[in-house]
């Protein structure tokens, strides 16, 4: 592909984005019959002051983008253009977006949440994203929640009818009229002081919550993925 015909490309997807997809997430999320079971968690957690991290699989974050809309949250996104295409999509539904990837701006993103964390906004995390591999939780979320002190809450959706990307995140899209369900689970906290060896056990701690979660929505809606 030429260099003209890709920034085309780009200039279009970004264009499309800004336009069409907030309408698009506000008409899944209004075209279907969905409830959320856990959430007066997040709203005590909130209330005593603790921080706050929501976090969900990459796969599974359509139906959660509509429902915490709104709120102020912010989340960190990376500054590839899939990254801008997210970012133009999600502010217009009031999310505060910082930036950073593991190649560009990853210490300033992550610094950025880390100063919303410790000022009271709640921050959500996709920390099997951008881009993989699937359902294998990296360590930004738990090195967040270490510093800051905040609560960890395991989150995930299924809907009853659905279709599933090809993308390597299995990325589920609910139908239209479909009964869904979004579950938020048992917070989970890491302590300051870790040795090496108990990183990687509060990792995989936080990576079995996520994976649990969907399995509990996914067996409730009846879905097999």
């Amino acid at each position: 592909m030429s260099k003209v015909r890709k920034k085309l490309k780009d200039w279009l997807i970004l264009k499309l984005s800004s336009l069409l997809g907030p309408l698009v997430i506000r008409f899944f999320g209004l075209s279907c019959r969905f409830k959320v079971e856990g959430e007066d968690k997040i709203f005590q957690a909130s209330e005593e002051g603790k921080p706050v991290i929501l976090a969900f699989w990459h796969g599974r974050m359509l139906l959660p983008i509509y429902h915490f809309r709104n709120r102020g949250i912010s989340s960190l996104v990376s500054y590839h253009i899939d990254g801008e295409a997210i970012t133009r999509t999600v502010q217009r539904l009031g999310y505060v977006i910082r930036r950073g990837s593991p190649k560009l701006g990853g210490r300033e993103g992550f610094f950025s949440m880390l100063r919303d964390l410790k000022n009271g906004k709640i921050v959500s995390v996709f920390p099997d994203g951008p881009k993989g591999p699937r359902h294998k939780l990296k360590d930004g979320v738990l090195q967040l929640a270490r510093l800051s002190g905040a609560v960890v809450f395991p989150i995930s959706y299924s809907a009853e009818k659905h279709w599933l990307a090809g993308s390597w995140d299995r990325f589920m899209i609910l139908k239209p009229l479909s009964r869904a369900l979004i579950i938020v689970g048992d917070p989970l906290t890491v302590p300051r002081k870790i040795t090496d060896d108990e990183v990687e056990d509060y990792r995989i701690k936080i990576e079995n919550a996520l994976t649990e979660v969907e399995s509990e929505v996914d067996y409730r809606m009846g879905v097999t993925t």
